[in-house]
């Protein structure tokens, strides 16, 4: 009696022992090197640490450098301190003091402008100081001898101006100068060549009149008078318009 033969079974198969070789082949791209996935991954994180440990590097050296020429730039400026104005003043050598006279100190108020004797004759002259009394300002003054006895005193500082005035006696310099004929000596500006008569007066303003009227010029007032009194010998500055 015949036996039935069972067919054989089929054992499983086994997976390949190389997946790799299984795998579809890559298309060749012209310019495009062949690599095996995750490998330029790799290699780019590997140059991207190298960079950020040069460029680590590189800034440590920066702040080093920058340091070391901070450090040495104090202590030059440290070490060359200059000197200061007192030790450099007491290095140098004493010098003797510069006596500068006496101190002449002008009173405020009346001022005795000249003498009887030295404005004897008329058109006689004499130049003083006079110390306005509430300001204490200094004015450079002149007093005349009038024909007829009269005493007539100005402040030397033209009016509105920065000139000073001159006494003039010489008719041929009043001519040539100022291009003015007088018979008698005249008070002039040599800035703006006005010329003041003493022997007249002119309105100040309202009722006002002041000696010394201007006869030629530019200038806008007569001098500004200083009233003067003889007392014996003396002749004193008193009040100053």
């Amino acid at each position: 009696m015949t036996m039935p033969v069972e067919p054989p079974i089929k054992s499983a198969s086994k997976p390949p022992d190389n997946p790799e070789r299984y795998r579809a082949e890559m298309p060749q791209i012209p310019g495009v090197a062949s690599a095996r996935p995750g490998a330029s991954t790799r290699a780019d994180d590997a140059i991207a640490n190298r960079r950020l440990q040069i460029g680590g590097l590189s800034a440590a050296v920066l702040v080093a450098g920058i340091a070391i020429l901070w450090w040495a730039k104090t202590a030059t400026y440290g070490g060359s301190k200059p000197e200061s104005s007192e030790t450099a003043e007491s290095s140098l050598p004493a010098q003797p003091p510069v006596d500068a006279g006496p101190t002449i100190t002008i009173p405020a108020g009346p001022t005795v402008a000249a003498t009887a004797e030295e404005l004897a004759k008329p058109w006689s002259m004499k130049k003083f100081t006079f110390v306005r009394p509430l300001t204490h300002e200094n004015l450079n003054a002149m007093v005349i001898r009038l024909p007829g006895g009269h005493l007539w005193a100005f402040a030397l500082r033209e009016p509105y101006g920065r000139c000073d005035l001159e006494f003039v006696t010489d008719s041929g310099q009043l001519a040539k100068q100022y291009r003015f004929r007088a018979s008698h000596p005249m008070v002039a500006s040599p800035c703006t060549s006005t010329v003041y008569d003493p022997l007249k007066v002119g309105p100040l303003g309202g009722d006002v009149w002041v000696r010394g009227e201007i006869v030629q010029g530019s200038g806008l007032r007569p001098p500004i008078s200083i009233e003067v009194e003889e007392k014996g010998s003396t002749i004193i500055a008193d009040r100053i318009e």
